[in-house]
């Protein structure tokens, strides 16, 4: 490895160690991941040569427990934004706000990830109410037919940049044993705090116009951040 190389190793490692936990605020963590995922992407960095060790620690990332979800557009979108983040989410009996388990820099992603597109659906959906004007008995069906139309599009898309982020690692030893230490954290952080996960259930699809409008919707939801693999950019569009 050449100095150069090292260098700019060093570099992204010190960007990814900015974390909320480690005294950062949420803005300077979110641009620290941004400048390394640019770094990385620039580069043709693998995480593998980061040195990700087996003693790398996972962390929970939890919601304040006050937290609202009125109409569930966030555990409708934490399934797969936790695949796609690497991380596992759940949500505590009785209890709306998430929990992410997952390395700290995959942990902060997947929080302001779920953030920005519950901000984008609620967004929608108020546009949508105004144009469609539903009477007061209308109005409930109106917003879970579109709410479910706008969050199964996104987990549609969110799924299928994961399945082409690993399409395209698949070929290497390095992302295939990344996966494997990633999921080793986790589980490991999961048994000493004694969690274990069943199943939720996610009910209805619809053919109102309302599901289509919310579908619609959930075509046009985007962010931007630089994955891993060759020079790859991919973004929710």
């Amino acid at each position: 490895m050449t100095i150069e190389r090292d260098n700019v190793l060093k570099k992204i490692r010190a960007l990814l160690a900015k974390t909320m936990e480690n005294g950062c605020s949420e803005a300077e963590a979110l641009a620290a991941i941004e400048k390394a995922n640019t770094l990385i992407a620039v580069h043709e960095v693998t995480e593998a040569e980061l040195n990700l060790t087996k003693q790398e620690k996972a962390i929970l990332r939890r919601e304040p427990p006050e937290t609202k979800d009125p109409h569930l557009i966030k555990y409708r979108l934490i399934y797969a934004v936790s695949r796609f983040c690497g991380c596992r989410a759940w949500r505590e009996t009785g209890s709306k706000a998430v929990t992410f388990c997952g390395l700290p820099s995959d942990a902060q992603l997947a929080t302001w990830l779920l953030d920005t597109l519950t901000a984008f659906v609620q967004n929608e959906l108020v546009n949508h109410l105004i144009e469609v004007g539903p009477s007061r008995g209308e109005r409930r069906q109106v917003i879970r037919d579109f709410v479910i139309g706008c969050t199964d599009r996104i987990s549609v898309r969110l799924n299928k940049l994961r399945e082409q982020r690993e399409l395209a690692a698949a070929p290497t030893s390095n992302a295939r044993a990344l996966v494997v230490v990633k999921d080793a954290a986790i589980q490991a952080k999961m048994d000493e705090l004694g969690i274990h996960l069943c199943k939720g259930s996610l009910s209805g699809t619809s053919d109102s116009p309302s599901y289509g409008a919310g579908s619609a919707a959930g075509n046009r939801a985007s962010f931007g951040r630089p994955v891993s693999g060759r020079n790859a950019i991919l973004r929710l569009r």
